[in-house]
């Protein structure tokens, strides 16, 4: 599967997309919501991992324009955060058309569990 990673810190980025591709996925990163935006118009991924505090586009509104287009709105959306951890945060995010709210930090093997679960349930 092709998994865009949307997170501003190069770090997380590079982390997630290491566990993905030894999982046997095709990753592409993506350091804010504009750029996600302009990289799904160009290939679009089977699923998007996004962060929600970033620089010029944050991951709720990320979410926002991907279900609002139309050519974009199958694409599944995991939000990945460590800032905004409260219920009434994931609330939103679920609201908003993610299928799962996770918080950072979680083990490796944790994390990709999670990720393997959605993308299981998204192939049913």
């Amino acid at each position: 599967m092709k998994i865009l990673v949307a997170d501003d810190n190069e770090d997380a980025q590079v982390v997630l997309a290491t566990l993905l591709k030894e999982l046997g996925h095709e990753t592409m990163l993506a350091p804010n919501g504009v750029v996600a935006l302009e990289t799904m118009s160009k290939c679009l991924p089977d699923m998007v991992i996004t962060d929600i505090l970033m620089p010029e586009m944050d991951g709720f509104e990320l979410c926002r324009q991907i279900q609002a287009n139309p050519q974009l709105n199958s694409t599944s959306v995991i939000i990945y955060t460590g800032s905004y951890v409260s219920q009434v945060d994931q609330e939103l995010g679920l609201s908003l058309g993610a299928i799962k709210y996770i918080t950072k930090p979680q083990e490796p093997s944790v994390l990709i569990e999670l990720i393997e679960k959605v993308l299981q349930d998204c192939k049913k």
